[in-house]
């Protein structure tokens, strides 16, 4: 199969299309003819739209195949990834540089998805209980969009507008995603689910920190399931920063969440829940921190 020499294939059958190129010349080219067409990579988001509400899909444009979107390389300190890298290299690769990170996404539905679910789909589908999503955010990462030949590298907390709507642009794709490596900072993650194994996250935490004689000197604070988007505790942040790390300016500053997320009500938990699991792991972060132990169930 690997001699298999790949080529670009272009299925019609009335008036749908399906299009896999092998290359991001030829990915041009189909974008530019069909501007509204769906982009597929893992599909394990997209299917749900065929399998749970019925819909069909008409014109799909797959990624899969094109090679030049499928790196995963450490480059000006920082990690940049493809659009077409899978969840399972992906956890893989991380795990020397954010062990947090390769928990949650060994958590992340079962090894057969992480093997075609893509980094990129889970930001481009924006919901708001992605699990990588919080990570990303409190870790500073950056989006690469590309248009015909330009590139445009945009905050990923800028990229999220409402619910699983983005800034992503008609023609535009995503091309990589752009993660710093902080070596001297704490990174912490957490997944709160009903199961431990495959299940989605009632409310997911990462934080960042960078401390320095006991001094909290920058904080980074992301959330997933507490809001629309996947979203940073802004107001949380500034009481912690420049503050000494002590259970007194945690306590106060947990109580400033209820500013920067207001949560539903909904089949996985209440807004009531989610709002005290959301402090109890600020807490959890600290106590982590402080005691140099990791609190976790196994």
């Amino acid at each position: 199969m690997k001699k298999i020499n790949l080529e670009n294939v272009t299925l019609t059958n009335r008036s749908k299309k399906y299009f896999s190129p092998k290359n991001i010349k030829e990915l041009k080219k189909i974008i530019n003819y069909n501007p509204n067409a769906t982009f597929l990579s893992g599909g394990t988001d997209l299917s749900l739209h065929v399998t749970k509400e019925r819909k069909e899909i008409n014109n799909i444009i797959s990624l899969n195949s094109i090679k030049e979107l499928k790196f995963i390389k450490e480059k000006n300190g920082n990690i940049q990834v493809g659009a077409g890298i899978s969840l399972i290299k992906f956890e893989q690769y991380v795990k020397k540089y954010y062990p947090d990170f390769n928990s949650i996404l060994k958590r992340y539905g079962s090894v057969q998805i992480r093997n075609v679910g893509t980094i990129a789909g889970n930001i481009a589908t924006a919901s708001p209980i992605g699990d990588t999503l919080p990570l990303l955010l409190s870790l500073d990462a950056k989006v690469v969009l590309q248009k015909n030949s330009k590139q445009t590298v945009l905050p990923l907390n800028k990229f999220f507008i409402s619910y699983r709507k983005t800034k992503l642009k008609k023609g535009q794709f995503i091309h990589s995603i752009i993660i710093p490596i902080y070596k001297k900072n704490i990174f912490k993650a957490y997944k709160i689910s009903k199961r431990i194994d495959d299940d989605i996250s009632s409310v997911c935490a990462s934080f960042n920190l960078e401390v320095i004689n006991k001094k909290i000197k920058n904080i980074k604070i992301a959330y997933g399931g507490m809001a629309a988007i996947p979203k940073r505790a802004i107001n949380c942040e500034k009481i912690l920063i420049n503050s000494n790390l002590s259970e007194e300016n945690f306590n106060k500053a947990k109580k400033y969440l209820e500013k920067d997320f207001a949560p539903i009500d909904d089949m996985r938990a209440s807004k009531n829940y989610r709002m005290e699991v959301a402090k109890n792991l600020l807490m959890k972060c600290f106590i982590e921190i402080k005691k140099h132990k990791l609190i976790r169930l196994n």
